[in-house]
């Protein structure tokens, strides 16, 4: 058992989690800079051959833990290649300190679990606003349009619900971008329905320093739809193909506005190009990139359970979620609330020029 898993940190511990080949150093509080710097040597190289394109690519084998860089006796590494939970998380008190260090952890982290008693639709739409700017997906006349109820009760919203089995990062094919994602669980079945992710930051740092300066400045064509380097069961269903989405251009590599770290940005999910790029080596530059992110090493995933609120940094991850049937009872019955924000939190007055997240 790893460092930090299946177990509770001690209050003021400082444990770095991670069993990481480099060093790393936890965000700075004060400054919007980049949390870790320094050359990065691979002791253990082995080849991770990609494209013509990128050419093969030199990277270490990665088997790394989260940071906990908070002294929250309540706080521990999550199971899988990263995440960190909370337990016995109470949402409703935090103070803006709290809450400055709980988003430190979820951006050193990508994936944030709050294992709470369940919160209200107002209470949740509270703690969410104190995040970010809630994006108003879906027309809604309810009390509170911010919430995007998401679950496996009605047979009707099938076809949608099947856009979210690929792996994307939530508005991509948008300006603005989409910051943090949270999901509320009501219901979790006792099997299925998992969420998937991966760190963008993690694949980043492992290309080699030659195709990092080839795709640092490079522009990807995003709409909404059909990705390039989409398989074939993976393509959006009719519904979305039937609208007409506008086109936007997003960097490849984006910076994190609040760490400064680089990450390779929405690779899959509604990347239809590359500015100044032919098709067919954009397709290629695309689908290698794609590839190297899905390795094993980046990826992990979350098993919902009732209470959880689950964050993700959405510009630093791509996610999935795993198809499920229609409920047949509390046995295999999800209910979420879906919520995502826009734009830098309040509580880092020192990043708030510094874009989208």
């Amino acid at each position: 058992m790893g460092a930090g898993r299946g177990r509770t940190l001690k209050r003021g511990s400082g444990v770095n989690t991670r069993k990481s080949v480099s060093p790393r150093r936890s965000p700075e509080r004060s400054r919007c800079q980049s949390a870790w710097s320094g050359k990065r040597r691979c002791s253990r190289r082995r080849t991770s051959g990609v494209c013509r394109y990128l050419r093969p690519v030199h990277t270490r084998r990665i088997n790394w833990k989260p940071t906990i860089n908070n002294t929250r006796s309540d706080a521990r590494a999550l199971p899988g290649n990263f995440g960190v939970e909370y337990l016995d998380a109470d949402v409703t008190t935090l103070s803006d300190e709290a809450l400055r260090q709980l988003l430190l952890d979820l951006y050193a982290n990508r994936i944030l679990v709050l294992r709470t008693a369940g919160l209200t639709e107002a209470e949740y739409v509270h703690f969410a606003r104190r995040i970010g700017e809630p994006l108003l997906l879906i027309p809604n006349k309810v009390e509170h349009p911010e919430i995007i109820p998401v679950d496996n009760l009605r047979e009707d919203i099938r076809e949608t619900k099947l856009s979210a089995a690929h792996w994307h990062s939530d508005q991509s094919f948008t300006s603005p971008l989409a910051s943090v994602t949270m999901l509320h669980s009501l219901a979790a079945p006792a099997a299925g329905g998992e969420t998937h992710f991966c760190d963008m930051v993690a694949a980043y740092d492992a290309l080699s320093e030659r195709t990092r300066s080839e795709i640092d400045e490079l522009e990807v064509v995003h709409r909404r739809g059909v990705s390039i380097v989409a398989r074939p069961e993976e393509h959006a269903p009719p519904v979305l193909k039937q609208r007409d989405y506008r086109t936007v251009y997003h960097p490849l590599v984006r910076s994190h506005p609040i760490t400064g770290r680089k990450t390779l940005y929405a690779v899959s999910g509604s990347s239809q190009g590359v500015r100044g790029m032919s098709d067919t080596d954009a397709k290629r530059l695309l689908e290698s990139l794609c590839a190297h992110a899905l390795s094993l090493r980046f990826l992990t995933a979350h098993k919902h359970r009732v209470g959880d609120v689950l964050l993700w940094d959405n510009p630093t991850t791509m996610h999935k979620a795993s198809p499920i049937g229609q409920a047949t009872g509390p046995a295999d019955t999800r209910v979420i609330w879906r919520i995502s924000l826009t734009g830098t939190p309040s509580v880092f007055p020192e990043c708030r020029d510094a874009g989208d997240a």
